[in-house]
């Protein structure tokens, strides 16, 4: 009887389990699949692959140019709390800066 109570445990399990990986766990972010370049005021470029979606994140120093080659669009921002937002930066596209550049990104 033990042999067939775990067959029929593994019958269950396995349709349940191939329905997790589809579905995907609890707690797992979505993410902007690509990478996100942006260039500093001194030339310097810097990259974040893959950013969460949902999350604001902050640049190291303002941005003069960003690159979104991700394939999700993002919000940008004055601030590094993303509270004071500047412009849209579509997927695909970039943007460029003078007088008033983004510290912060958000995804999604």
């Amino acid at each position: 009887m033990g042999d067939t109570l775990r067959r029929a445990g593994r019958a269950v399990l396995a349709p349940a389990l191939s329905f997790a990986l589809l579905a995907g766990f609890p707690g797992e972010s979505a993410a902007a699949i690509g990478v996100l370049k942006y260039t500093d005021a001194q030339g310097v470029e810097h990259r974040k692959e893959n950013p969460p979606d949902g999350v604001c994140a902050y640049f190291e120093s303002p941005a003069v140019n960003v690159t979104n080659g991700t394939g999700t669009d993002a919000a940008l921002y004055r601030d590094q709390e993303c509270t004071d937002f500047l412009i849209y930066v579509f997927k695909g596209t970039r943007l460029e800066f003078g007088g008033d550049r983004p510290q912060g990104i958000r995804f999604g």
